[in-house]
């Protein structure tokens, strides 16, 4: 039987899949030249889309992913195969 990886920490696994996902010099650049240039009234809805759609999905395609073992195609083709297409966003 194949052992399979771990990560050493919460803290290691949160990093790794945020800079996989956005790249940390995004979080940060993209507000603050919003704001710079005058778009300051798009980060309010820059904001709330975030927290009640961007990071409530991550959280969901990292858990189905946890609880599968399986890589994001894998992981929604087993809720079901009509699910699969959700794995390449």
């Amino acid at each position: 039987k194949l052992s399979s990886q771990v990560w050493t920490s919460r803290l290691t696994y949160v990093l790794a899949a945020v800079g996989s996902a956005v790249g940390l010099g995004n979080l940060y650049r993209f507000p603050y030249l919003c704001y710079r240039n005058g778009g300051a009234t798009f980060l309010v809805p820059y904001f709330l889309s975030l927290f009640s759609l961007a990071i409530p999905l991550f959280m969901l395609e990292t858990a189905v992913g946890q609880g599968t073992g399986r890589s994001a195609l894998g992981a929604f083709r087993d809720l079901s195969p009509r699910c699969q297409g959700l794995g390449f966003c």
